[in-house]
């Protein structure tokens, strides 16, 4: 891919950058990768950052990945300087920095929305290294002294997923009282020092023969395990804010032509507030087309007005402007709000920086909050779903902004998945129609997967999901797919034919059949019982109802226990329906918060306790006199379930109405998760036969 304009250069390193020597540092056993140098300078007044690492593949397979040399920047705002590209092997030292071997890749800042990033990658690629290669690259960051000319700041992790030898982090400046400075970091392994030069004092921070930090899975989303050190020079949130609004300010010249088009929505809804709103949502949404690809303007400032209406295009932040634009000319309470699609609300605890990467709209009206993102390009949100974005923290572009603005969950019953399957059997063959149902958010989600990938992705993911838990199922029909707009809901839906879901238990001679509801399972995490330091990520915000009804004869009387769960991190219930004719298990979770403390680890096992008593059930045809089937309970090893996160937004419904009503499940779970369901029924259906 090739950018107009794209500035990278191949030079010298800058004169005030100090070359550090490469020390040797032994192979640590079970590590593919030894960095043997980990270097960052930084220059305030240069607006220069220059970097270098050294690292050593141990393995063939690591040398495939050490390959790969990419460096990321903003072109909007930055300059890359490519310094060299060196392999030592032998005792002989190859630079390989080429300008025209460079590749030139877009990233996504979030691949499943399509939002891009202003960021772009430099790739090298190296080819036929060898195990035992040292690999030196040099590069600089030069950002544009026009934006945030008084300002710097930066974040390095002391520690990595790597063990490395030396590691080194400095800072030049002539005035070091406009930084604050935080390490999470201090004592014997951490050596400071200061150094007068000609470009500054120079302080540097530097670390010797770290190991590498094994991390536990599911860590929540934004969370940094590594110990670091940030630096920056805003002293507070509300200064970020206000440096931001003044670059918003210089874009709002709307010309002659869009004056006159908000005149003309403002006559078509002259009685209706609220009418107005979300006909000023639908003129942007109409009339603007989403460009996520721009290189032409730094990545928090959207190009003019007056450029967005004639040009009839614009990113996220584009459509933002305008929208904040019509809705304040209206006299309604707007601003645009920066947020983090990474970091979430945990941005709240870095130092004060412009480190936003996503722009939304806050719109206080009828004394409530309402988010606007116009980047979700297939949602279809009615204003009184406009409560919630799954960002959990944003920072108003506005000069009284004083600190971050929280935005709340959205409310139970609006943004859910709701799963049916409904089991006839004949003889020990199964009939299952099964039904998922997403709404709010969840239809948006599906939303956009179909429009991207197509309905006979859709069908296999369906198809998947439903083998999860039972392998022998085939589909029996066409996946049918209805999509209300207007009320911004999906349905799947189809039947699926499972040839002997009714297998012979051999020290019983009865027939048996298991149940676990997949979308449930998949989204409660397991974890083991070590003394974990970090706090644990839940699939969140998420909401999912799963019903199983089972029309069997000797189905009369299967249940398994009333279980509620409700604390401040989630909500699970459990129970069945209808015993005495066709019995329904009826399912229910959601969680309330994106992590569980360290604290709370040993609550939530305790959870996961009373989760894994009734989450799978094994149904026995034939049991006795009573002529009432007894189920057999198994109870799941959560110890080594490590399932992957899935986010979604989503809220709960009274337990009376979870089994009146079919659901659905989360389309995103990775294949590994699958296998591990898989796998946990083979152990269910095992145990059930001894």
């Amino acid at each position: 891919m090739k950018i107009k304009g794209l500035r990278l250069k191949l030079e010298a390193p800058p004169t005030w950058v100090i070359r550090r020597k490469v020390k040797g540092f032994a192979k640590t056993k079970g590590h593919p990768i030894t960095m043997l140098l980990h270097d960052r300078q930084i220059a305030q007044e240069q607006s220069t950052r220059y970097t270098r690492y050294v690292r050593r593949p141990e393995t063939p397979q690591a040398t495939h990945e050490a390959e790969r040399i990419e460096f990321d920047f903003d072109p909007a705002t930055q300059i890359l300087l490519i310094h060299g590209i060196s392999i030592f092997r032998d005792g002989e030292l190859t630079n390989r920095a080429k300008l025209e071997e460079i590749e030139v890749i877009r990233r996504k800042a979030d691949p499943d929305q399509g939002i891009y990033s202003g960021s772009i990658t430099a790739l090298v690629r190296l080819n036929r290294l060898r195990p035992g290669d040292i690999i030196d690259v040099e590069s600089s960051i030069l950002s544009d002294v026009e934006l945030f000319p008084q300002h710097c700041w930066f974040s390095e992790n002391l520690e990595h997923p790597l063990p490395v030898g030396h590691q080194y982090f400095s800072l030049i400046s002539k005035n070091h009282e406009l930084f604050k400075i935080s390490v999470s970091e201090n004592g014997p392994n951490i050596e400071y020092t200061e150094e007068e030069t000609e470009w500054g004092l120079l302080k540097t921070w530097a670390k010797g023969n770290s190991p590498a930090l094994d991390l536990p899975p599911l860590l929540p989303a934004g969370f940094n395990p590594f110990k670091n050190i940030s630096i920056s020079s805003f002293q507070s949130w509300g200064a970020v804010a206000a440096e931001i609004a003044e670059l918003w300010a210089q874009t709002r010249d709307p010309g002659k032509d869009l004056p006159k088009e908000l005149t003309k929505i403002q006559k078509a809804h002259p009685h209706s507030k609220r009418e107005l709103i979300e006909a000023i949502f639908q003129f942007v949404r109409a009339n603007i087309q989403y460009q996520p690809l721009e290189t032409s303007r730094p990545g928090l400032v959207p190009e003019d007005l007056k450029q967005i209406w004639e040009t009839r295009l614009g990113d996220n932040k584009d459509k933002v402007n305008l929208l904040c634009w019509l809705l304040q000319k209206c006299g309604f309470d707007a601003s645009p709000a920066l947020v983090s699609l990474t970091l979430h609300g945990n941005i709240s605890e870095r130092l004060p920086a412009p480190i936003f990467d996503h722009v939304v709209v806050y719109l206080r009206y009828d004394k409530r909050d309402h988010w606007i993102d116009p980047s979700l390009i297939h949602h279809q949100r009615m204003f009184s779903t406009w409560n919630s974005l799954p960002f959990q923290k944003a920072l108003l572009i506005s000069k009284e902004t004083e600190g971050f603005t929280e935005i709340k969950q959205a409310p139970p019953e609006q943004d859910f998945i709701r799963v049916s399957e409904s089991y006839h059997f004949q003889g020990n063959d199964a009939l299952i129609t099964v039904r998922h149902k997403f709404h709010g958010a969840e239809a948006g989600k599906l939303r956009g997967e179909l429009h991207s990938k197509g309905k006979p992705t859709i069908q296999k993911i369906f198809r998947k999901k439903v083998k999860s838990t039972r392998i022998e199922a085939e589909p029996a029909t066409d996946l049918e797919v209805s999509d209300d707009l207007e009320k911004n809901i999906i349905i799947l839906s189809g039947k699926f034919s499972a040839v002997n879901a009714l297998s012979p238990n051999p020290n019983t001679g009865r027939m048996i059949c298991d149940f676990t509801p997949y979308s449930i399972f998949e989204t409660i995490h397991g974890i083991d019982n070590s003394d974990r330091i970090f706090p644990v990520g839940l699939c969140h915000p998420t909401e999912i109802f799963h019903t199983i009804e089972l029309d069997h004869p000797d189905a009369k009387g299967t249940s398994i226990p009333k279980t509620i769960i409700n604390n401040e991190f989630l909500t699970f219930e459990a129970g069945t329906q209808n015993e005495d004719t066709h019995p329904t298990l009826f399912y229910y979770y959601r969680s309330k918060t994106p992590e569980i403390p360290v604290k709370d680890l040993h609550r939530y096992r305790l959870n996961l306790d009373q989760i894994s008593a009734v989450i799978s059930l094994v149904f026995e045809t034939n049991p006795g006199r009573d002529s009432k089937s007894k189920p057999m309970r198994q109870r799941l090893n959560w110890d080594e379930d490590e399932l992957e996160q899935h986010d979604s937004p989503h809220p709960p419904q009274p337990l009376k109405q979870a089994t009146s009503e079919p659901a659905p499940p989360i389309w995103l779970s990775t294949i590994g998760g699958l296998v591990i369901i898989t796998f946990i029924i083979l152990i269910v259906r095992y145990a059930a036969s001894l």
